[in-house]
């Protein structure tokens, strides 16, 4: 999948050196769309870093910032804002909002490529791959055994446990299936707010993995946890109750499967 830049930058000038830069690193450029919440639209295209532009009058890059920064689906998304250096009062309150980083307008248009470089949330792809072709760890073929028995919660403790014990990139495996029982355990429950955070907290984890990941069908499991997420939006909260539990589906085990 390629890897993504979110940009709230209105300049032409500015626009084009960003995907210029963007271009020479494999990477697209999104632009965003003031009429969308901000965590939603993160949510949705997953971006490496966002590139704000300190003097945007299209987007109020204050609620942006905040927003993105407060919502735990978000927040480990960095964001590189670039404004006059002279104006220290917006760069003050652009660092105490959330921005990971600072540059002067300058500085970005002379190098662009070095500041995405800098910034951007490293490209993780290869570690996942060779990861993603182990075999399943016992512990986590037990958490899938909870989930796909409906003990949501059982398999949080399970998976919990087996991401803080493993290092690298495989743990965003553990963390998406975590989130996504967690989100059917308060789908049961009729929290619909809390269902649609852990939807939202899931899909960054995901989103990221390959179609299959140490034998479980990822493709199936983003499909299947989309389909969930569609339906819990289209009921909205007060007809939660009336959620289909057939939606709910259990985790498909690729190897199991072929033998």
């Amino acid at each position: 999948m390629q890897r993504t830049i979110v940009a709230l930058i209105e300049d032409l000038a500015f626009q084009q050196r960003l995907e210029a830069a963007a271009a020479q690193l494999a990477m697209r450029v999104i632009y965003a769309d003031p009429s969308q919440p901000a965590v939603d639209f993160l949510v949705q295209h997953q971006p490496a870093l966002i590139v704000l532009d300190l003097q945007t009058r299209t987007f109020d890059w204050r609620t942006w910032v905040l927003a993105a920064k407060t919502s735990p689906a978000t927040r480990r998304m960095p964001i590189l804002a670039f404004g006059p250096h002279v104006d220290t009062a917006t760069w003050d309150e652009a660092r105490r909002l959330g921005c990971d980083a600072l540059i002067s307008n300058g500085t970005f248009m002379r190098d662009p490529v070095s500041a995405i470089q800098r910034h951007a949330r490293p490209d993780q792809s290869d570690e996942l791959a060779e990861a993603c072709a182990q075999p399943l760890p016992a512990l986590a073929r037990k958490a899938i055994e909870q989930f796909n028995r409906g003990e949501y919660w059982e398999q949080h403790e399970t998976f919990e446990r087996l991401w803080r014990e493993t290092p690298g990139a495989v743990r965003q495996l553990y963390q998406g299936i975590l989130q996504v029982g967690v989100a059917y355990y308060q789908i049961q429950r009729r929290n619909y707010i809390g269902a649609r955070k852990m939807f939202q907290r899931a899909w960054q984890y995901l989103v990221a993995l390959p179609a299959v990941c140490q034998g479980v069908d990822v493709a199936q499991l983003r499909a299947d946890a989309q389909a969930a997420f569609a339906e819990l939006e289209r009921l909205g909260p007060e007809r939660i109750h009336e959620f289909d539990p057939a939606l709910l589906k259990p985790i498909q085990l690729i190897a199991e499967d072929a033998s």
